[in-house]
């Protein structure tokens, strides 16, 4: 039997709500439209229709106040919605009473927004707390996207998966440095990584931000070329976040 490679599209953040939470921006919507929402999203949501991919989005829940349009604009395309904090947070130094507060005000306010409630979670700065996974199976989620071991899915605690994620999958990574990695260098080392996966089995999941990928026209063709080859891959089943955690939900 062929081994299962799965290959998995996820996008994080929206407009301002990080900057929010840095401090940087006080009155963040006195101005032009941000460049996620004027030019990222509209950019990666039709690549993403180009080549039927469903991928999953991670949003901060302030952003359902602010942009509910937008928010709700995720699903009614297809995608799947997922929470990423109230304004991008550091989680893992949440104290528990305010991560579960901040963890329940994301969750209605995205519920509010894009009419269907977020069942899954990825923690802003990638890391969760020792009680992430307790606060989220309250809330009704299925699945935290934060680090884990590897790129290996697997059940956190029970009815709750782990779909996690590894940083040079991250376009960030590669592209906020000094000197950002050239695009060319960041595509062949997924499109790499992507072969390894349709070889010999497993997730293949990137990270890709509408306002680092989707406003540099090198990046989107980089991430075009990985998407291409998955879809274009018969050995590559391209699911969303939430699929794979189903998946390994069902077989625990």
């Amino acid at each position: 039997m062929a081994p299962q490679s799965l290959a998995c599209f996820t996008f994080d953040n929206m407009a301002e709500a990080a900057d929010v939470g840095a401090g940087k921006l006080r009155d963040p919507l006195d101005g032009p439209l941000h460049a996620s929402l004027e030019v990222g999203f509209p950019r990666i949501y039709q690549l993403l229709e180009r080549y039927g991919i469903r991928a999953t989005c991670f949003v901060e829940g302030w952003n359902g106040e602010h942009h509910p349009a937008e928010v709700a604009e995720i699903p009614r395309r297809g995608h799947e919605l997922g929470m990423h904090g109230w304004v991008h947070e550091e989680w893992h130094q949440l104290d528990p009473a305010r991560e579960s507060e901040l963890a329940r005000q994301a969750t209605l306010a995205l519920e509010r927004a894009a009419g269907v409630r977020p069942r899954g979670f990825r923690a802003p700065g990638g890391q969760r707390s020792p009680q992430t996974a307790q606060i989220l199976r309250e809330l009704g989620y299925r699945y935290d996207a934060s680090l884990g071991a590897g790129m290996q899915p697997a059940v956190l605690a029970p009815g709750l998966a782990q779909v996690p994620f590894v940083w040079p999958a991250v376009d960030g990574f590669h592209y906020l440095r000094p000197q950002p990695v050239p695009a060319a260098t960041v595509r062949d080392g997924w499109l790499r990584t992507l072969d390894k996966v349709a070889t010999h089995g497993g997730l293949f999941l990137l990270i890709c931000h509408a306002f680092i990928t989707g406003v540099v026209d090198e990046r989107m063709g980089a991430l075009e070329a990985v998407i291409r080859a998955a879809a274009s891959d018969q050995r590559v089943r391209i699911v969303s976040a939430g699929e794979v955690a189903e998946e390994v939900i069902g077989k625990s």
